[in-house]
């Protein structure tokens, strides 16, 4: 057995409803444990507490992910697993460092100054979309067809606001995603502060000769540290892509990874993913597009009903992407009790997922004895089960899963990347 655990464990109970089957099967045995409050400090190593941050203690568990609670100026906000409390810690630090620009004069001059423009040219052109075009004819070039197509989304009420438009027209939109990709954070992030701070912050790019890297040299050296980077071409799609471009080349990933029609149309309208996270998903899959029945793996994510479900769907195919290209070549999908299991190329099935600590509740006993029972009930029954995952287990979720035959490797590292 290949295991490796760095501390105890904790958790709540809403991942169970994406993990557990539907029919229960009888576990190994009738005894369960409740998972342990933990320090945030042990868990954390000492990152509990931060500039503009701090974890409460204690943090809980439900067997699955674990549960947080972060105090910041906004209050005390419920975070659910490492990968998006992780998401959020890095948010704050970008904010942090966005809200330091501050400090510079010359900024702040560009910040009045760039006020002052956008919102008035984009609302005259709402009013008189006519008169505007006559006037901005000359010297408007490629930016025209971006502005008739603005206006008419605006004057027939499917566009976006005035201010939305202004910021597509003076080319403010794509520095916001220049920047937020130089800073190693979401153009489209859910954190609202952060949100607004890279639009304030864009926004000096329609103000004299400022571009994002005269920003980005601003920014204090030590306050966003190794910027996790996409890969170049991704990197070059989010940034270079709007919206609804973005939209465009996300479902034709999609499609050239073998993913359906249906599921790609239920991802397109998932509330719970960004553009940039639904875009991540396409091309992780893609990347995988030799691998059998995909649109098991890609149906499942696009019917996340809650955020910390969405993100550890996109999350799992990140990690899924990795282990097919860096452990193991995986053959093809199966849903086993519910839940799709990869079955690798040597015979053996690869259950990928990132938990955060295993311990043995029912739910989870439950899960795993299902998933154990499937397998062994599948035509051609996989050979033995590589049991893969990004956090620990307690001793007992390690002695039971063990039982199953299973080998275990515990704290397997998510990739470099935008992906927590």
């Amino acid at each position: 057995m290949q295991w490796k655990s760095k501390r105890p464990f904790l958790k709540t109970g809403l991942l169970a409803a994406l993990l557990v089957a539907a029919t229960p099967a009888l576990a190994l045995s009738e005894q369960y444990e409740t998972p342990p409050e933990q320090d945030p400090a042990a868990v954390l190593d000492g990152k509990q507490l931060g500039p503009g941050y701090a974890v409460l203690s204690p943090v809980r568990s439900d067997g699955f992910l674990r549960i947080y609670e972060l105090q910041t100026d906004l209050g005390v906000e419920r975070i659910e697993g490492d990968g998006l409390l992780k998401l959020r810690l890095a948010d704050i630090k970008v904010l942090i460092a966005l809200e330091a620009l501050k400090n510079d004069a010359n900024f702040v001059d560009g910040l009045k100054q760039a006020a002052m423009k956008p919102v008035e040219f984009v609302e005259s052109t709402v009013k008189d979309p006519v008169g505007t075009a006559k006037n901005t004819v000359s010297g408007v070039g490629r930016m025209f067809g971006r502005l008739g197509k603005g206006v008419e989304a605006a004057v027939s009420g499917k566009g976006g606001s005035a201010g939305e438009i202004a910021a597509s027209i003076t080319g403010q939109a794509r520095a916001k995603r220049e920047l937020a990709v130089e800073l190693g954070t979401d153009p489209y992030t859910f954190y609202k502060p952060l949100e607004e701070k890279l639009n304030e912050t864009a926004s000096v790019t329609t103000a004299g000769n400022w571009t994002v890297s005269a920003i980005t040299a601003l920014i204090p050296g030590g306050i966003v540290v190794n910027a996790a980077r996409t890969a170049d071409n991704f990197r070059t799609v989010i940034v270079d892509s709007s919206p609804s471009e973005l939209q465009e080349r996300t479902a034709a990933t999609f499609r050239n990874a073998g993913v359906s029609e249906q599921t790609i149309s239920e991802m397109a309208g998932n509330p719970f993913y960004t553009l940039s996270e639904k875009a991540a998903i396409a091309y992780q899959l893609q990347a995988m597009r030799d691998v059998q029945d995909l649109d098991l793996i890609a149906a499942k994510a696009a019917a996340a009903e809650t955020r910390d479900i969405a993100y550890f769907q996109l999350r799992r195919v990140v990690l899924l992407e990795t282990y097919n290209r860096e452990v193991s070549g995986l053959s093809q999908i199966r849903e086993v009790s519910g839940v799709p299991i990869a079955l690798r190329r040597d015979g053996l099935a690869a259950i990928v997922l990132p938990l955060d600590m295993v311990a043995w509740t029912q739910t989870v006993a439950q899960t795993f004895s299902n998933m154990h029972e499937g397998l062994a009930g599948l035509p051609f029954p996989p050979s033995g089960v590589d049991f893969l995952i990004t956090g620990d287990l307690t001793p007992m979720a390690a002695e039971r899963i063990t039982g199953f035959g299973w080998e275990i490797t515990g704290s397997y590292p998510m990739p470099a990347g935008p992906v927590h």
